[in-house]
């Protein structure tokens, strides 16, 4: 009896690359966690390595922050890592690994079909997985599939929330990201010297965040109510019901969750409003490999 496939999966974030070796009915055979390199040669290098080392054969998915161009195999705009950008992913580990094919995906769309395949979206007919890392990404599922419009959609870390807020790396001003990520909240905290005894370390944030009367509690509502914001547009929009929230900073769901529900009130309308789910991710920081490795078992 013919073994059923398996496909090597990885994702690129802001700091750490993670890759995966999955089989077709959803078993994690082996996992990595390797430091993003600063050169891009480095880093196109880095994963032709993981990818060998997991075994990667016959074909690969692989996804990455930013603007991708599916058809040529590589990233166009990358704010949050530049050296990304313009690199021929594609062909380069194709051609170092003699591979048939590899599927390139942005990683909030990777991490959303990761979420949609074995994890909180699982089921769901619509949803939008949002990601809150270095920057904010989105993965828009529709009638149970990955929307991706004419290429971009779900991009909800720019959505505009304040015209004359901080400028974005995407060269706008107050996008969602600029607010709400990791980065976001971190720059907030430090502005405020929050934790006053560590300003800026949002383990220590999120735990002291838990108590809503606290300063902390203060500035992480703030923060939630203008992811809330942002999400309002999808429910004005899509009449989106289901949100899964994941990325490092979802670590702080729970203190971030009475801002969140507060600005989709302030920014949609109806009793639909009382009907909006909003889902911890469970696969952490795997879904996005997951993901990737989904596409490559298609």
């Amino acid at each position: 009896m013919p073994s059923l496939p398996e496909r090597v999966g990885l994702d690129v974030g802001g700091t750490r690359l993670k890759a995966g070796r999955i089989s077709f009915d959803g078993r994690v055979l082996d996992e990595r966690s390797v430091a993003v390199p600063a050169d891009g040669k480095e880093l196109a290098d880095t994963l032709v390595a993981v990818a060998r080392e997991l075994g990667a054969e016959h074909s690969v998915g692989l996804g990455l922050p930013g603007l991708i161009d599916r058809e040529r195999g590589l990233v166009l705009d990358s704010p949050n890592i530049p050296q990304l950008e313009e690199l021929p992913l594609g062909e380069l580990l194709s051609g170092a690994l003699g591979l048939e094919s590899v599927h390139l995906e942005n990683d909030a769309n990777a991490a959303a079909l990761g979420e949609l395949w074995l994890g909180a979206a699982r089921g769901a007919e619509h949803a939008l997985v949002v990601t809150l890392g270095t920057g904010i990404g989105g993965g828009l599922v529709l009638d149970g599939e990955l929307f991706l419009g004419a290429g971009l959609a779900g991009e909800i870390g720019h959505v505009r929330i304040d015209p004359a807020g901080p400028i974005c790396g995407c060269g706008g001003h107050g996008c969602l990201e600029t607010l709400a990520s990791a980065t976001a909240a971190r720059r907030r905290a430090l502005e405020r010297g929050l934790p006053e005894d560590d300003p800026g370390n949002l383990e220590l944030l999120a735990e002291r965040g838990r108590d809503p009367a606290s300063p902390e509690g203060e500035l992480l509502f703030e923060v939630g109510r203008d992811l809330g914001i942002g999400l309002s547009t999808a429910v004005c929009l899509l009449d989106l019901r289901t949100f899964v929230i994941g990325g490092g900073f979802a670590a702080a769901l729970d203190a971030l969750g009475p801002g969140i529900r507060a600005g989709i009130r302030a920014g949609a309308y109806g009793d639909r409003v009382d009907l909006v789910r909003i889902l911890p991710a469970t696969l952490g920081s795997s879904a996005g490999w997951i993901g990737a490795a989904s596409l490559a078992l298609r």
